[in-house]
């Protein structure tokens, strides 16, 4: 889309910008010649990018899409980063850890028999400790997959997920990224709302914007809506009213988004750690168990 942004601005046709842009170029022209608007057909390729990239086309010029495109990919990216970098290293650390007091306890302990049996309380410790983390970790999982199974139900009653305030962030990121972009654009609150929604790659917010829009045929307003939703960071909540009275909406979703990475870079170091002691600890005992296991038979020979 890129290459064909740039060709659109050089005066060529829009048959030739086709033909140099895409491989399927035969293909997009039967389907142009059919009456299907572009932005569909772009909306139907692979990718959650291109289906982004038709939603944006559907409400803006070419060269404006494209423009938010960009800035959403980004924000997305740098969210993303922040979110996974400090974390995939800790579990991986924790995992290499749990396999290891599975395997001393399924393939070498059992080898010493009866001595065995008498000096591995640590290691039986481990084994539960280990066992609740994954399960944690599992329970969390499914909590975040019932978010988007059964997205309309009210907040209060269900998704206790919004209540922790790492996910509130997350959710307002997403929100201030999308704002960024429609907010300055004359774009109707209805359309913002239908945009966010159908953009495919920011699921917490298409999650809140479905809810905004039933409280908007209610006759509430946006502001209104953002402001008693307690899915959102209280922060956002603030750079958005600012924004919005002062007429700086973009400049504020930046500037939050800049804060709130911040946030979430530092909360996420924080986890990331709390799992590498565990990590480390579980290591530590598990050599601990291993090595008083072992020495059971030599204090057993010093007795006789």
């Amino acid at each position: 889309m890129e290459v064909f942004c740039l060709l659109d601005q050089s005066g060529l046709s829009f048959q030739q910008n086709i033909e140099l842009s895409f491989k399927q170029s035969q293909k997009i022209q039967d389907l142009l010649n059919q009456g299907i608007p572009f932005y569909k057909i772009v909306s139907r390729q692979k990718g959650l990018r291109m289906k982004r990239m038709g939603v944006l086309m559907d409400h803006f010029a070419l060269s404006q899409a494209l423009e938010y495109d960009q800035r959403l990919q980004s924000a997305k990216t740098v969210m993303t980063r922040k979110l996974f970098s400090h974390t995939v290293y800790p579990l991986m650390i924790m995992a290499f850890a749990t396999g290891l007091v599975w395997f001393f306890s399924l393939t070498i302990l059992p080898a010493f028999g009866e001595y065995a049996s008498d000096n591995n309380a640590l290691l039986d410790t481990l084994k539960v400790f280990t066992s609740v983390f994954w399960i944690i970790l599992g329970v969390f999982a499914l909590f975040l997959g019932a978010l988007f199974v059964w997205p309309d139900v009210d907040s209060s009653k269900f998704n206790p997920l919004f209540r922790l305030s790492l996910v509130r962030i997350v959710a307002s990121i997403e929100c201030a990224a999308l704002f960024e972009c429609t907010q300055n654009s004359s774009l109707p609150t209805s359309q913002t709302l239908q945009l966010m929604q159908n953009t495919g790659s920011f699921p917490f917010a298409a999650l809140l914007a479905r809810k905004w829009s039933k409280s908007l045929s209610k006759g509430k307003s946006l502001f209104e809506c953002v402001q008693k939703d307690s899915r959102l960071d209280s922060l956002f909540v603030q750079f958005f009213e600012i924004g919005l009275n002062a007429s700086l909406m973009e400049k504020m979703m930046q500037a939050y988004q800049k804060s709130a990475l911040m946030i979430l870079e530092k909360r996420m170091k924080k986890l990331a750690n709390y799992t590498l002691y565990l990590a480390y600890g579980s290591v530590g005992i598990l050599a601990v168990s291993v090595y008083q296991v072992m020495l059971a038979p030599l204090s057993i020979l010093e007795t006789l």
